[in-house]
């Protein structure tokens, strides 16, 4: 009997426990909602009159301290006011296109469950009468990097493993730019309040490096954007420093070699090009995918998967054995000395998106172009080669940087000037609404093309997958303004639009997409990528035998008559 009432009052405890820490994370959650708002919208916060940071971390300090008794609301009443009275005129939006109100909504208010209803209509007040000038916390950036520039936010890069307080401060700064300023907020896949609720118990949690350095990671994933990063990077502290000495593809949950970086580490074990790895260190490739998955800041899972590669098979000590299979299917296994690498130096050669070639005639007539190859120096003279050709084919799984061939190329395509795009910015005059006009408008590059009745008439194919992102899909969208065009391969990164960046204590920088990047129709890129028409994924096998299935059916594809063309 006395064992039944002990395990009792242990259930007892225990869900009293769950419960407390339930309330707490949601008490949590409401401040941080409400500071954010306060941040964004009180006149006095938003034009910096307070530490706004220590006004936070104050209130912080009242809701975790385990021998406070204050209640939660009196805590949120002195928060509000901090600032006092708002004297901003009424504003209401008018209704306009819905494209600008996707992630702007004021319900959040009304189902605060542990605000007073006074509080709840104090806070709705302050949300219908915002500031409507510069904000001190959320600048327009210059046009050639971040959309939204946060320049007086504080770093405090002494902060290398920041106390709870801070480290929730990081979280709820975070969490409110991208509650207000992120264009893809919609698209995150759940509720951005949910994403806040699961994160805090990890923040709260994070004691040592190691997990806190999880914990920002997850953070800068959480947005699921190929534009989303961490700096300075952290995966180090998670997967360790030391890498491979040669460069590989993740296909299947398994590693394909596909180039030996140093011949003095990798030759007495024998491996070789094209050797499919399954083990590192005894533990399956395909498990620590999984593993290292929520740390990855990504659109799709292609775009995860190419992240991947920058860490996967790193390890903590230099030496590192690897098990799997040689190119003629025997088995292999090798022990390897790891090495430091930069994997952003690496990256255009780790992922072969550079070539010696930039265009070339391939058999039956067909004009091959390596689309990043185009200048503003020989894209005519290869454009006017091509023009007899039965088709060609842009390879677009590289990076455009010099952005030549991005708006000169449709001048060839065309036979007269098509949109090509429409954007999303941010509203600095009422944070979380956005306007959406013209890519480029007011400027020349608006529209692509121009009155060309000579203009191409065979068919144009786009080659596209995991590399192809952001300048690279901003390209395809401007040559699919063309009406013979055919998109071939796995899906894009699914990530355009500036790269974006917020500080964080400790001197971190969370990055995401900046601006809303649309078909005109309204369509969008962002997660989904460049729309497929025939969708062609590259197995273990192609890697392994160094073969372009992507390449080969789009010359199938030309072969044919007739074919896929798009309307």
């Amino acid at each position: 009997m006395k064992r039944i009432c002990l395990a009792l009052l242990l259930l007892i405890a225990t869900t009293h426990g769950n419960a407390q820490s339930k309330t707490q994370v949601r008490q949590l959650a409401e401040l941080a909602q409400v500071w954010g708002l306060l941040k964004y919208y009180h006149p006095t916060v938003a034009s910096g009159r307070y530490n706004w940071d220590s006004v936070l971390v104050s209130s912080l300090q009242q809701v975790l301290n385990p021998r406070h008794t204050t209640p939660f609301t009196t805590t949120i009443a002195a928060l509000l006011a901090v600032p006092g009275k708002d004297t901003a005129a009424w504003y209401a939006p008018q209704a306009d296109n819905p494209m600008r109100y996707r992630n702007h909504t004021l319900r959040w208010i009304h189902q605060c469950h542990y605000l007073t209803p006074g509080q709840q209509q104090q806070v709705y007040y302050i949300a219908t009468h915002p500031h409507r000038g510069m904000n001190y916390y959320a600048l327009p950036g210059d046009g050639t990097d971040s959309t939204v520039t946060t320049p007086n936010e504080q770093p405090y890069k002494q902060m290398l493993l920041p106390d709870v307080h801070y480290r929730l401060l990081a979280l709820f700064r975070f969490w409110n730019v991208i509650q207000y300023y992120y264009p893809y907020k919609y698209a995150i896949g759940q509720p951005w309040q949910n994403v806040l609720r699961q994160l805090i118990p990890v923040v709260i949690h994070a004691k040592d490096t190691l997990s806190w350095h999880q914990c920002i990671a997850r953070m800068a994933a959480a947005i699921n954007d190929s534009h989303g990063g961490l700096w300075p990077e952290v995966y180090h502290t998670i997967a360790g420093k030391y890498a491979p000495p040669f460069y590989f593809r993740l296909v299947a949950g398994k590693a394909v070699v596909t180039q030996l970086t140093n011949s003095n580490l990798t030759r007495p074990s024998g491996l070789q090009v094209g050797a499919v790895l399954t083990h590192v260190n005894g533990v399956p490739i395909r498990q620590l995918i999984k593993k290292y998955w929520p740390y990855v800041p990504a659109s799709n899972a292609g775009g995860k998967l190419k992240t991947m590669h920058a860490f996967v098979l790193n390890t903590f000590a230099r030496k590192a054995h690897y098990r799997g299979t040689n190119k003629d299917g025997t088995k292999m296994s090798a022990n390897l000395q790891q090495v430091e690498r930069d994997f952003l130096k690496d990256y255009l050669h780790f992922f072969h998106m550079r070539s010696s070639d930039t265009c070339k005639m391939l058999n039956g007539n067909i004009g091959y172009v390596f689309f990043s190859n185009l200048t503003s120096r020989n894209l005519d003279s290869i454009m006017q080669l091509l023009m007899p050709a039965k088709a060609i084919i842009f390879d677009m799984r590289n990076y455009p940087a010099n952005g030549a061939g991005i708006y000169r190329v449709p001048n060839y395509l065309l036979p007269r000037p098509a949109l090509y795009a429409r954007i999303t910015y941010p509203d600095y005059s009422y944070p979380g609404r956005f306007h959406y006009t013209v890519a480029n408008e007011g400027t020349s590059y608006h529209q692509v093309g121009k009155p060309n009745p000579n203009a191409y008439k065979g068919k144009v194919l786009l080659l596209v997958d995991s590399r192809t992102q952001s300048a690279a899909e901003w390209a395809c969208m401007t040559l699919l303004t063309a009406s013979h065009v055919i998109v071939i391969g796995t899906p894009s990164a699914g990530a355009d639009g500036n790269v974006t960046r917020t500080l964080l204590p400790g001197g971190y920088a969370i990055a995401f997409s900046g601006l809303g990047i649309y078909f005109p129709d309204g369509r969008e890129t962002q997660r989904c990528g460049i729309p497929i028409d025939v969708k062609v994924p590259c197995t273990v096998e192609d890697m392994v035998n160094d073969r372009d299935p992507v390449l080969e059916k789009a010359l199938e594809l030309v072969g044919r008559d007739g074919g896929a063309i798009r309307s």
